[in-house]
């Protein structure tokens, strides 16, 4: 790798003039500074930034510890956190735990975990990060804390942790589950179905709440008869949703775009139209739900913003303000599609 002294010597300056000229300092004529320049791309010569940090004491990096970088929602959550920084000067360093890949569902906070999480809070801390994002591949109270994680600024994002001191960013559930119920109502359906994620999951049960919320507020009496419990997946869909249409049921509020896809796998099998015949809404607003037709009602979720907002309360600490408010929810979007049909004018 190309240092500064090999391009200063061919340069016949020295190497603090090479430096203050590489940096928009100046300190040289016009054409050596041309002359210093050009020898610097066509030697491809890139910056030391580790001895940088050493010499200035800060490394304008942020460590993002993943619980799994392969799970949907967590990609647009590290873009929105790498954009903030790009804008403030600041690099980032991704440690994934692969969680999903070792432990599937299993979302128990386990002295396994908390081992994971420290080799991977301790290898960022190793590189110097300013502070550090934890990003949850579900959304739910985190027990553990990395071992080090006094030493930075410490913020997470779709997720909480137990101690409340420390910041967290996740979207707003029950208020998306609120909407998409209205939604419903308004176009004339009162015997709704809520196929929903297993009964002891933090989305399943916000989302659950916006739904009788919402069933409340317009007079209908919440049957739960009509909610279902499965595990997400779009079998769970296809036969939960067939139980709640034997039911007598014409208007189903998913808690997932795979689960609704399993209604569309029911529908179809049973010469059923979504859109027409059935009301079907999802959530995520996943690949999935543009892929049939008509296409799926879903709620979009706001994961860049997600990922932008964990960011600036991160460099905010790290610069010295603390966030008023430790604890964020960010609204959702409402996706409307040909999925939901009005019930006064859709046919028997």
């Amino acid at each position: 790798m190309t240092t500064i002294k090999e391009i200063a010597k061919l340069a016949n300056v020295s190497a603090a003039t090479v430096s203050n000229v590489l940096n928009g300092k100046g300190g040289a004529s016009e054409a050596k500074k041309k002359q210093i320049r050009g020898l610097a791309a066509q030697l491809h010569y890139t910056p030391n930034t580790l001895a940088k940090s050493l010499k200035r004491r800060r490394s304008k990096t942020i460590g993002i510890i993943t619980e799994d970088l392969t799970v949907f929602n967590t990609p647009e959550i590290v873009d929105g956190i790498d954009a903030c920084c790009e804008s403030s000067g600041f690099d980032i360093i991704i440690g994934n735990m692969r969680l999903f890949k070792k432990y599937n569902n299993d979302f128990t906070d386990t002295e396994k975990h908390q081992q994971l999480l420290d080799k991977v809070a301790a290898s960022l801390m190793a590189r110097q990060v300013e502070g550090m994002i934890y990003i949850g591949y579900h959304c739910r109270e985190i027990a553990y804390l990395p071992n080090r994680a006094a030493a930075v600024p410490l913020v997470y994002a779709y997720c909480f942790p137990c101690d409340r001191s420390i910041p967290s960013v996740i979207y707003d559930d029950e208020k998306a589950a609120y909407d998409m119920t209205n939604l419903l109502i308004q176009n004339g359906h009162t015997k709704i179905g809520a196929l929903c994620g297993p009964f002891d999951s933090f989305h399943t049960q916000t989302r659950l709440r916006g739904f009788q919320t919402c069933l409340f507020d317009h007079g209908i009496l919440y049957d739960s008869r009509l909610t279902l419990f499965g595990d997400w997946s779009r079998e769970a869909g296809r036969q939960l949703g067939g139980q709640l249409i034997q039911s007598g049921v014409r208007a189903i509020f998913s808690m997932s775009d795979e689960m609704a896809s399993g209604v569309y796998d029911y529908c179809a099998d049973h010469h059923l139209t979504v859109g027409k015949d059935i009301a079907l809404t999802g959530f995520d607003n996943r690949e999935i739900s543009l892929a049939y037709r008509p296409s799926l009602t879903t709620v979009a979720l706001p994961l860049y913003d997600i990922g932008a907002k964990s960011a600036r309360i991160l460099l905010d600490e790290i610069n010295g303000t603390k966030a008023p408010d430790r604890h964020y929810k960010i609204p959702c979007r409402i996706v409307e599609r040909g999925s939901v049909c009005n019930l006064q004018t859709a046919e028997p």
